[in-house]
């Protein structure tokens, strides 16, 4: 009968090597999530061509679609969002986590405040039941 004396030492360079073969660390291959805040819902990303795939998919459901980019073109991540309804009512605050954002709005005329490094632009939308409305915000 053989026997195997491993160390805990032994064990941890074990799984970690399990790690790095079997598993990635990066989580982008997940779907992003769908969130909540104030009973809407909405779900941002984007960063990396796979993500912004899925999300094209998801997106098609929202009424809403948000992009961010730097006036040079390059896409932006962070940007803190908040929408009011036409009675200046805060409905939704998010942070986005990456450069497209889709929220489900009931049909109505809308304030989109979009904020990058302290630096806040608005434009004011009006969302119908036909299709999506897409609005886009650069820095």
């Amino acid at each position: 009968m053989k026997m195997y004396i491993v160390t805990l030492g032994g064990v941890w360079v074990f799984l970690l090597g399990l790690l790095s073969v079997g598993f990635s660390s990066d989580l982008s291959g997940l779907p992003p999530e769908i969130k909540t805040d104030k009973g809407t819902t909405y779900v941002s990303g984007g960063v990396g061509l796979d993500e912004r795939e899925t999300l094209n998919r998801i997106g098609q459901d929202y009424d809403l679609k948000l992009g961010f980019a730097e006036k040079a073109g390059n896409y932006l991540s962070d940007v803190e969002v908040v929408i009011k309804d036409a009675g200046s009512n805060t409905i939704l605050e998010a942070v986005s986590q990456g450069p497209w954002f889709f929220a489900k709005l009931p049909a109505g005329k809308y304030t989109i405040l979009a904020t990058m490094k302290g630096e806040t632009r608005q434009q004011v939308v009006r969302v119908t039941t036909r299709g999506q409305t897409a609005l886009y915000f650069y820095w």
